[in-house]
């Protein structure tokens, strides 16, 4: 078959991802939604730009108008078990009362003053630096949102190094700027944007540990491992464009999230972020954990590289930081934050004094409610329950859990372990109409991420799981899957 020339597949590839406004209200027209969420729909479609995400996560998005912890309303008063929580960022539940007190008692006094010193910026930077893992004196870098912290942590590791080239792994999501968007090799963006600068620049992939479907044929008790080795060789090869055969490496970093989070929910073999440790120590890389997803608790322990005990030598945190209020920050030693001059980053709202507020009091709460703790205590409750879902339903083929970070795999058949996209659409619109949230995704996009808020009660696990039951049990049935 003779290949189109270029302009004709740019053409089609353009025309297979255009949505047109007219076919986003007719899948608000035909929802399930009461007449004054429809209303705002109708608003969006007509008045936003179609790029936007909510119909990518979604048949029809929710007009979600109030929340209360774990629990999310929309503007028709229907009520929702929420397990999206803003992608991470409500950890400690909707509207916390702390938080809005002091987002209000601050509002009062400060709102904004450019990148500048304020009382409580520099009191969450004590915070941060006594709250991430390692030893000896650490210095903070202010950003606005997670894709400005990896920014910024790519120019540091650059800079400090002075290699150019950085790695990230197949599946990650570090962000959509223009800066990070080589390194989020996931979400369809590559096929709206390449080529991307950053990606041909300097930027290279590495497999992520995944042992469910391991990359490199591995068994998953193997896989890390095999990853790892996989990475090694590529250092050594003198075909390698990442080192040769003298141990000569031109790698500034290895960017990586502890737990692959929009990919799907992804936790990776034992030993690789240790293996990834060695390795960087070997060849003298950096390794960075965004922690933007999987931190704050999210796993159970404040950190998710704390599973495996691996300090890396700089950390990103966002999303959960001020619950909601936009604010980042890079975390690591002195010596590498104290190795550029003033005047060598600069954001404009970047830890503004009502977003330290915000972070300070959330952090509060944490240390007040042990949020951490109940997180690994509400995800075992979680846990056991979608193991009883598995043993009784052939689509669920696999659970990634810690604390309450939790991925579903779902298949149509367990031995092959073909994955079921449709029947995992099915089984979102389904739940959605029955009131409970969540987002799919995956490599094949037939997983589930299951996200609520720390703060969830058992209550509302339950709810959920008796939703996930039904969804189950009648897509099992609509698309015919057996044990």
């Amino acid at each position: 078959m003779k290949a189109l020339p270029f302009k004709e597949r740019i053409g089609q590839q353009r025309e297979l991802l255009h949505t047109t406004p007219e076919q986003l209200l007719a899948r608000v027209e035909a929802s399930h939604y009461g007449p004054k969420s429809k209303q705002i729909l109708r608003d969006h479609v007509n008045y936003e730009s179609t790029g936007s995400v909510g119909f990518a996560l979604f048949e029809c998005p929710p007009a979600i108008v109030r929340g209360e912890n774990a629990t999310v309303f929309d503007a028709d008063g229907k009520s929702y078990v929420d397990m999206l929580a803003g992608f991470s960022v409500s950890n400690i539940g909707h509207c916390n009362p702390d938080v809005r007190k002091a987002i209000s008692d601050q509002a009062e006094k400060l709102i904004h003053y450019f990148d500048m010193p304020n009382e409580p910026r520099e009191r969450l930077a004590k915070r941060l630096v006594d709250l991430v893992p390692g030893h000896g004196d650490r210095r903070v870098a202010f950003g606005v949102t997670g894709s400005d912290s990896i920014e910024l942590a790519v120019k540091l590791a650059r800079w400090y190094t002075g290699a150019p080239t950085i790695l990230s792994a197949y599946g990650a999501y570090h962000g959509t700027s223009h800066g990070t968007m080589g390194m989020t090799a996931k979400g369809g963006m590559w096929g709206y944007f390449y080529p991307v600068g950053p990606h041909d620049t300097a930027q290279g992939k590495i497999p992520f540990s995944y042992p469910y479907r391991s990359a490199l044929g591995a068994s998953p008790e193997t896989d890390a491992e095999a990853c790892v080795a996989y990475v090694r060789r590529l250092m050594r090869g003198k075909e390698s464009p990442f080192g040769d055969g003298r141990g000569v490496s031109n790698v500034a970093a290895i960017v990586m999230e502890p737990m692959q989070g929009s990919a799907g929910y992804i936790i990776p073999g034992d030993g690789y972020l240790a293996g990834l440790r060695e390795l960087c120590d070997e060849f003298g890389i950096l390794l960075i954990f965004d922690e933007i997803q999987t931190g704050m608790g999210r796993s159970g322990r404040m950190w998710a590289s704390e599973h495996e005990g691996v300090v890396p030598d700089l950390m990103v945190t966002s999303k959960g930081l001020a619950s909601g209020i936009p604010i980042s920050a890079l975390i690591g030693p002195s010596e590498i934050l104290s190795s550029w001059g003033v005047g060598a980053h600069v954001a404009t709202f970047a830890a503004t004094p009502l977003a330290a507020a915000a972070a300070n009091a959330t952090l509060d709460v944490y240390e007040r409610d042990n949020i951490v703790g109940r997180a690994a205590e509400m995800g075992d409750y979680f846990l056991d329950g979608l193991r009883g879902l598995q043993e009784k339903h052939p689509l669920l083929g696999w659970i990634d859990a810690r604390g309450l970070f939790v991925g579903l795999e779902l298949v149509l058949d367990r031995k092959t372990k073909e994955p079921a996209p449709e029947a995992t659409t099915f089984v979102l619109n389904q739940c959605v109409r029955d009131g409970l949230i969540f987002e799919k995704g995956g490599y094949y996009y037939n997983r589930m991420q299951l996200i609520p808020p720390l703060t969830i009660e058992k209550e509302q696990i339950d709810e959920a799981v008796r939703i996930l039951d039904k969804a189950f049990g009648d897509a099992e049935r609509e698309f015919n899957i057996r044990f």
